[in-house]
């Protein structure tokens, strides 16, 4: 049995009072690993630079064999035995402790009440908290990096990297440029840099310093090389700040020409709209190229919320699922608490509810079909808003599921916009010219079938409050909202009306 750990001092073990440990032999050797073992010759087993823990039931006719036994755990690069008392021998056995204090071993005394199984989780969990707290202080680091990299370029980047490593930093390009190149005390990371141009990542180690090659983004027929140099070696935390230093360096080096011609064909798009042109598609399959699934289709999707903060932090939500995908984000603000959002077409509704994670709690989602590019128009955004303004608050759909493509019918949506002057927009006037909030409360009640409770809930307020609103909404409008024909009128007046500000 192993348990992992980061370097910890045996000393540290006695720090536990709950585990009553008693040091007989003192180490301040580091151990890697936390082993239990009870075989005769544990060599094939053991782990170097670990603690060793037993009982010796192997030698309990023979304790002299534990001189050998020790032996052999040195060997093995054992630096400490933690030695069971009180069910194989009653303590510590004197042949034990000849051989440890003869060979520099370590050596402490567990009782008998102590399992060994509440030093290893004891590790276990110390183990944890440090990885904890290491993982913390390197996002702490990476966060400086991304703001020191924005702020003053490639050249305060390797400096502060190199600051933070103890070593010597370097990047040059294929042709053999240097980008940047800094130096500590007499480390030079710029000759290994430049000796190793066109290999792939790989680390490096010789006599007395530790080096690092990492390989960056091919940009063309041309790619860059971060060199780093350390007196010590590195541990993982140095390499993962190495790989974000490379990735911020890539960024400043190579993706700004990208961004440039990526710039120029937006702008060509922009022209071709601004003369009314339409038929681009060569431009428009490029701008949306990062977006598109493999037959050149995206999927639209309407947000919408009760909120500008909620639908906010939807798209929040979404962006950051998306950038630990590496894919691209595309998004369009139609009005304050809606935007229209597109993903790659090859995406399955469940995976995109799920990219919105907590925070489709706050929004309802309208998912569009499959569709190319240059088929997204107006009525398109119209059918998605129509079809999102009848949703519940944390619920989704998509047209085929609840079409509501007949409300685009010209007589109906006339019809419709007379019942909105004479109940909704009476509403909006009512709230804009005395500060209230009638509309809202009337938009969340109807898309909740009347039912109070929920309604409350989702605004965040008592339902006497509600039930204050609704009767005032009654005589405003003249209407009796107990009726579910009336709620039903309402919801679609509401959802034609909203498309109708969409639109316009």
């Amino acid at each position: 049995m192993e348990t992992p750990t980061q370097d910890m001092d045996v000393r540290w073990l006695y720090t536990q009072s709950q585990l009553k440990l008693r040091e007989i032999l003192p180490t301040n050797k580091t151990f890697d690993v936390i082993q239990i073992s009870e075989l005769v010759d544990p060599t094939d087993f053991i782990s170097p630079n670990s603690v060793v823990l037993s009982v010796g039931i192997a030698f309990a006719e023979t304790p002299d064999g534990l001189r050998d036994w020790a032996h052999r755990l040195a060997d093995a690069g054992v630096i400490a035995i933690g030695f069971g008392s009180g069910l194989t021998f009653p303590q510590v056995p004197q042949a034990l402790i000849d051989a440890s204090l003869h060979l520099g071993l370590g050596l402490f005394e567990v009782p008998r009440e102590i399992p060994f199984i509440s030093i290893t989780s004891s590790v276990r969990d110390e183990q944890t908290r440090r990885a904890g707290r290491l993982q913390q202080e390197l996002l702490l680091e990476q966060e400086r990096l991304n703001s020191i990299a924005i702020s003053g370029g490639i050249e305060a980047l390797c400096r502060a990297a190199a600051d933070y490593l103890g070593g010597a930093v370097a990047i040059v390009d294929s042709d053999g440029r240097v980008a940047c190149s800094i130096t500590t005390d007499d480390l030079d990371a710029l000759p290994q840099a430049v000796s190793r141009l066109n290999g792939s990542s790989q680390a490096l180690t010789d006599a007395t310093n530790f080096g690092f090659i990492h390989r960056m983004t091919r940009y063309g027929d041309r790619h860059h090389v971060l060199s780093v140099l350390m007196p010590t070696r590195p541990s993982e935390q140095h390499r993962a700040l190495i790989r974000h230093c490379a990735g911020l360096a890539d960024i400043l080096l190579q993706r700004p020409e990208a961004m440039r011609d990526r710039e120029i064909e937006v702008r060509s798009l922009a022209m071709s709209l601004l003369l009314g042109r339409s038929d681009d598609l060569a431009t428009i399959h490029r701008v949306f190229a990062d977006i598109t699934d493999a037959s050149g289709n995206i999927r639209p999707i309407l947000i919408t919320g009760n909120t500008p903060q909620s639908v906010r932090k939807a798209l929040s939500s979404v962006a950051t699922a998306l950038y630990k995908q590496e894919r691209a984000l595309a998004h369009l603000r139609l009005a304050e608490s809606t935007e229209l959002l597109f993903l790659r077409g090859s995406r399955s509704v469940h995976n995109i509810v799920q990219l919105f994670g907590t925070a489709a709690s706050g929004v309802r989602l309208c998912i569009g079909l499959p569709t190319r590019a240059e088929n997204i128009d107006k009525k398109l955004i119209r059918e998605l808003t129509a079809t999102a303004k009848t949703l519940q608050l944390g619920t989704h759909a998509e047209p085929r599921d609840g079409t509501l493509l007949w409300l685009q019918n010209p007589e109906l949506r006339k019809i419709l916009k007379i019942r909105s002057r004479d109940t909704y927009d009476r509403l909006l006037d009512h709230d804009r010219t005395n500060n209230t909030e009638l509309a809202p409360t009337l938009v969340s009640f109807t898309q909740h079938s009347g039912h109070i409770g929920d309604t409350a809930k989702e605004l965040g307020i008592h339902r006497h409050t509600v039930r204050t609103r609704m009767i005032r909404i009654e005589e405003i409008c003249e209407i009796d909202l107990n009726d579910p024909l009336t709620r039903a009128e309402l919801l679609l007046v509401i959802a034609t009306k909203e498309g109708d500000v969409e639109k316009q």
